[in-house]
């Protein structure tokens, strides 16, 4: 019998892994030339003037509103599908989210909806593209430029995704990257933030300055977490642990064992967390600097491995992007009608899935802002992440779509 394929995997080999959670252990944190020359090289690879990084993407965006020093009230159109801190960061600054569904086809935001939200002179807008899918950016980008709205760019899913052949990461006034566990440029956490404005670019500067110094506790933690991870995923562990203790969770617990990385808290935060604003390490970046050069690899092997997929299982409900445009694919989602039953069928051809642990904002009674969003209510029900990674093998990658081709003839 086929041995089951994981969810997801960690882009670092295991062994580099534990060389970096030994070098955090005792190596300096605070070694500014090597930030600095990881921020210049992060900058050079996506095609922006300069980049200034942060410990977490939510911190970039709190610098970049602070930077802006909108008045408060100001709106801020929001995707209903995101990182719950990114809503923490712009509610805790006193802004008003005004959220905007998704379109089912890109997972970005519907285009109708949009011009009629900045009908209401929202002040910024924070343009996420999900799951490594490239929408129709030029039109996206126009309708909020003639609004004259503020262009955070979120593009930590989308990195190396181009739009008429532009860097996604270049569009937004500011945009942002999170390199954060499972992405696929990943540093054990930082928020780079990006941009050609000088006066942008000196502000978040004078930001970055102002962090608290870096903990080694922190630093060590998140890179044992990752090795954790790493180890449990890979094909030695996975068959013989961890896909037993899942199927075995799923009989008592239904909802959180489907989800990506697990569930996440949904209640307010009554003050931002100090971890968010201490500096981004020394050792991080001697990551970044060994990782970049890895990245485009990878995603040429992973767009390859979904192109047979879609190719082969004829699977067309699902968010694809825009025609014609290069897409990521940092993960492959598809729609199912029953996500339990789906799973189940999945599961018999020993393939792994979820739904995501992005958060419904939109689905959170203690926050302003709330409204139906029912497109991404569906993605987040019944949008089903399938394994997607460049450490697919072929023989994984015609399992994976034999199952979906059975899930579409089923649907």
């Amino acid at each position: 019998m086929a041995l089951p394929i994981s969810r997801g995997r960690i882009s670092h080999t295991l062994g580099r892994e534990l060389g970096w959670l030994a070098r955090g252990l005792v190596a300096p944190l605070s070694n500014e030339s090597v930030v600095r020359r990881a921020e210049r090289e992060f900058a050079s690879y996506v095609g922006r003037t300069e980049c200034i990084v942060f410990p977490f993407a939510r911190t970039a965006i709190w610098a970049t509103l602070q930077e802006l020093n909108l008045p408060r009230g100001s709106r801020v159109v929001m995707p209903p599908i995101t990182i719950k801190p990114i809503l923490d960061v712009v509610v805790h600054l006193g802004y008003e989210p005004v959220f905007v569904d998704i379109d089912p086809a890109t997972a970005c935001f519907d285009e109708r909806e949009l011009a009629e939200a900045v009908k209401t002179k929202p002040a910024v807008a924070i343009l996420t593209y999900l799951f490594g899918l490239v929408p129709n950016v030029e039109s996206i980008v126009r309708t909020l430029r003639q609004a004259g709205v503020f262009i955070i760019e979120d593009f930590s899913q989308c990195l190396n995704g181009r739009y008429d052949g532009r860097n996604i990461g270049t569009f937004g006034d500011v945009s942002v990257y999170s390199a954060s566990s499972v992405k696929t440029f990943d540093t054990f956490g930082g928020g780079y933030a990006l941009s050609n404005d000088a006066a942008m670019i000196a502000g978040l500067r004078r930001r970055q300055a102002e962090l608290r110094p870096p903990s080694r506790a922190d630093v060590v933690k998140t890179i044992a977490r990752n090795v954790v991870r790493n180890a449990a995923s890979s094909r030695l562990v996975f068959p013989v642990l961890t896909y037993p203790l899942l199927r075995l969770a799923t009989r008592f617990s239904k909802k959180a064992v489907g989800r990506f990385t697990g569930a996440r808290s949904t209640e307010p935060l009554s003050e931002l967390p100090t971890a968010w604003f201490r500096r981004y390490t020394s050792v991080q970046a001697i990551v970044a600097l060994a990782e970049l050069p890895r990245v485009a690899a990878r995603d040429e092997q992973r767009r390859a491995s979904i192109e047979r997929i879609v190719e082969s299982s004829g699977v067309t409900d699902r968010p694809a992007g825009e025609r014609g445009q290069r897409h990521v694919y940092w993960q492959f989602i598809v729609y199912v009608t029953d996500f339990p039953k789906a799973r189940e069928l999945l599961a018999s051809h020993g393939v792994d899935c979820a739904t995501t642990s992005l958060v419904l904002l939109t689905d959170l009674p203690r926050y302003p802002g709330q409204r139906e969003t029912p497109w991404a209510r569906r993605l987040y029900d019944r949008g089903v992440y399938l394994p997607c990674y460049h450490q697919l093998r072929q023989g994984e990658v015609q399992r994976i779509s034999a199952a979906i081709r059975e899930l579409v003839k089923q649907s």
